[in-house]
């Protein structure tokens, strides 16, 4: 019995323990007045490693005082629950955190932090980071968020809309300097204010691929930092439109975005321009998308300018479009069917022997497939198909 009583008290001396530990490492204040410095104790400033601002907002002096005296042992910043709309410019300086932003966050200013930043509300407006892109903080949307999501691709890590109508971050990863290119997602309608603003980009060797649906392109967020290099692509949607000393931007949709503030990097201004043949005109005249170096047509980029759809007496091949297939009508003998992805290289090949061919959509390659027949007579036809 005796020894049972000890066991209890030496487990719960061990509790009372780790929790005075925890509340010297976690500490939670009420910032509403009084400096920040005061609220915290001798012992809390030697070993608080978390910290919770709660309540009201914090002054010059509390940014002063977090920078200068808690920069190597702070880990967390948690504001959730605080009333700050706007971090001010180099706020907290080089301190690298892990920040909560408030639920009521607007702007972050100029260098404002590094490290990691999750976004629990509003998404917000990013000051410039134009001396130092990778210090530019990692945004990621709060597990629970009501209406960001992240998303994770091969070369970029992005923030977007539940909805998927709305980018508001994009991030290059290491693999974006291998030649993958950089495609915002199909169905997305708005790129936010400073959505990609200051990130560092190989725009020789990568295409910035923008939907059809794109409609509206915020401030400064195509206002990148471009970085010139030479290499190959492994992966692309597109062929490389860049060339030496800059690079592409291929934009599907059919009428040009409208564009805020472009910033002294707009990545248009830095690449060719390719858009829909039939927009050509649209988009030379369009304030912002007509400082590109060139502007040119897809179909060009994709080195065939042949349409998908033909009349009967022009091509010996009539193309019928269901859900899930093509059906494509030949009007003479056929001996071969390929199918070629936009580089030009053939990833499959089959005998043909019907003039009536079924081909699934999900055989086809974004962002469209080139499908080349040869017939009995020697001679050979291309059409091109979207997935």
């Amino acid at each position: 019995m005796k020894k049972m009583l000890l066991l209890i008290l030496c487990t719960m001396v061990m509790l009372c323990w780790l929790q005075a530990q925890n509340a010297e490492t976690h500490v939670t204040v009420y910032a509403g007045g009084a400096p920040l410095e005061t609220l915290l104790t001798e012992a809390q400033k030697q070993s608080v490693t978390y910290l919770e601002i709660t309540g009201g907002t914090l002054s010059d002096k509390d940014y002063v005082f977090l920078r200068d005296s808690l920069l190597e042992q702070l880990d967390t910043l948690d504001l959730r629950h605080a009333e700050i709309d706007t971090i001010p410019t180099d706020a907290l300086g080089e301190m690298n955190l892990y920040l909560i932003l408030p639920e009521v966050i607007e702007c972050i200013g100029d260098y404002a932090f590094t490290g990691e930043c999750e976004v629990t509300g509003n998404f917000p407006y990013m000051g410039e980071y134009k001396n130092s892109p990778y210090d530019k903080p990692l945004m990621q949307a709060s597990k629970d968020h009501p209406k960001l999501v992240d998303v994770e691709e091969l070369c970029y890590f992005a923030v977007y809309s539940k909805d998927g109508n709305t980018l508001y971050y994009l991030k290059p990863k290491e693999y974006v300097y291998w030649g993958e290119d950089v495609i915002i997602q199909t169905g997305t309608r708005v790129i936010a204010p400073t959505a990609i603003r200051n990130m560092d980009f190989p725009i020789e060797i990568i295409n910035l691929v923008l939907p059809e649906s794109i409609d509206s392109i915020g401030d400064y967020a195509l206002d990148i930092r471009p970085n010139f290099m030479t290499g190959y692509s492994r992966n692309r949607r597109y062929p490389s439109g860049g060339y030496y000393g800059y690079g592409s931007v291929i934009c599907e949709a059919k009428d040009p975005p409208k564009l805020g503030e472009l910033g002294e990097n707009f990545w248009v201004a830095r690449s060719n321009l390719y858009v829909p043949k039939a927009s050509l005109e649209a988009y030379k005249d369009a304030p912002g998308w007509n400082l590109a170096r060139e502007i040119l047509s897809i179909e060009k980029l994709l080195g065939v300018d042949v349409p998908s759809l033909r009349k009967k007496d022009e091509t010996a091949i009539s193309v019928t479009s269901t859900t899930e297939s093509y059906i494509l009508t030949l009007s003479k003998k056929p001996l071969q069917m390929n199918l070629l992805n936009v580089d030009g290289r053939v990833f499959d090949v089959q005998t043909v022997y019907s003039t009536k061919i079924m081909l699934s959509k999900k055989l086809l390659q974004n962002p469209m497939t080139l499908i080349q027949i040869r017939f009995a007579d020697g001679t050979t036809e291309t059409v091109k198909l979207i997935p």
